[in-house]
């Protein structure tokens, strides 16, 4: 993770690649000064460091609030003896994580079991906690195998809706942007 770190910031200070990560004004993190030498790197890295932390730590806490299912609460849009499709609703993680949150993978495996008897080897893919839709769970390893090959090679189409405030000019569109974690509010 250092390394990774000291890399970000190795980058920040190169003027090539401003792009990505200018060397003047690092709105995003707070800092407005340029990086000039390797005590500003070294601090730069310490800050970002401590940014990440932080939200992890957020991320850490919500997670905790991860809900609880049961059988009843899951609702199954398809199942037979290879897969089950279930519908995952807002606040509730797809895998337990590190701490052990309550998840729907949990509440599939303890409701359907599968081949490996592991809960995490059903997982096909995942939602974000806050995130509702439905999501594939493999009760074999076979299953679990051509399924991950389809996402991995994108043979899988993914559609997402949205909610959103303001005015949109168009009532139809494409956004075409790769999804990320929003670091100001996980």
């Amino acid at each position: 993770m250092r390394i990774l770190l000291v890399a970000y910031a190795l980058i920040a200070a190169t003027p090539e690649i401003c792009a990505f990560a200018p060397n003047r004004s690092f709105n995003s993190w707070g800092s407005t000064s340029s990086l000039t030498s390797t005590s500003d790197v070294v601090n730069y890295s310490a800050e970002i460091k401590s940014k990440i932390e932080y939200q992890n730590e957020k991320l850490k806490k919500k997670d905790a609030t991860s809900s609880k299912l049961s059988k009843q609460d899951l609702k199954v849009i398809y199942e037979d003896e290879y897969i089950v499709v279930v519908d995952k609703p807002a606040g509730v993680l797809c895998v337990p994580g590190k701490d052990n949150n309550p998840s729907l993978s949990q509440a599939v495996f303890d409701a359907f079991g599968c081949e490996s008897r592991r809960a995490d080897k059903m997982v096909v893919h995942r939602l974000g906690m806050d995130t509702s839709g439905l999501v594939i769970f493999a009760r074999t390893d076979l299953a679990l195998r051509r399924l991950n090959a389809q996402f991995r090679k994108r043979q899988v189409t993914r559609k997402y809706e949205a909610l959103v405030c303001g005015h949109i000019e168009k009532d139809k569109g494409t956004i075409d942007m790769p999804l990320m974690r929003d670091y100001e509010k996980p």
